[in-house]
């Protein structure tokens, strides 16, 4: 019985010590940048990502950065999002080829020089999360991904161009 309870200690001390205990403000602050997001108020969200990241000693998880990048490109700092999905990238091995070159919210970065080196490493790392795939069906499913996207994309630019005719007519049609 000593034997088993002290493996449990030197299990339960190990465990420990390999926690990440990540702060609630992070988490808070994450909420809030969303909340932001969703009120088109980029630059101010693209701030409050950034504050997450400085409570977690500059750590983020993956989506956390995708958005901040997203919020950043959106509030027209290239530098930022770059930096944000450079980080994903390489040192997160981020792999959804599909999602961010569809990505709307990205689309301001597609003429950046550093947008199809970016897009490199991203098809790098979706080739080797792939590899042991059976290539036929991921290839189907990525165009089925890319043809959704398609019509979403569609239908944001006319929602956009919507929005556009109601302010310079001054209409309040909803």
């Amino acid at each position: 019985m000593k034997k088993f309870n002290l493996f449990l200690l030197c299990l339960s001390i190990t465990v420990l010590s390999f926690a990440q205990t990540i702060p609630q403000q992070y988490y808070d602050l994450i909420k809030k940048a969303d909340s932001l997001y969703n009120t088109k108020d980029y630059k101010s969200s693209a701030l409050t990502y950034s504050q997450a990241f400085k409570a977690n000693d500059w750590k983020g998880f993956s989506n956390d950065r995708y958005n901040a990048a997203c919020s950043w490109a959106l509030a027209n700092y290239p530098d930022s999002a770059f930096y944000n999905l450079n980080r994903i990238a390489t040192l997160m091995n981020y792999a959804e080829y599909g999602h961010i070159t569809s990505d709307t919210d990205l689309k301001v970065l597609h003429n950046d020089k550093r947008w199809k080196p970016l897009l490199e490493v991203v098809k790098l790392n979706k080739d080797k999360a792939e590899a042991n795939l059976n290539k036929p069906l991921v290839k189907e499913l990525d165009s089925i991904y890319v043809e959704d996207q398609k019509y979403r994309l569609e239908l944001d630019d006319l929602e956009k161009n919507l929005v556009k005719i109601r302010k310079k007519y001054k209409l309040n049609i909803d």
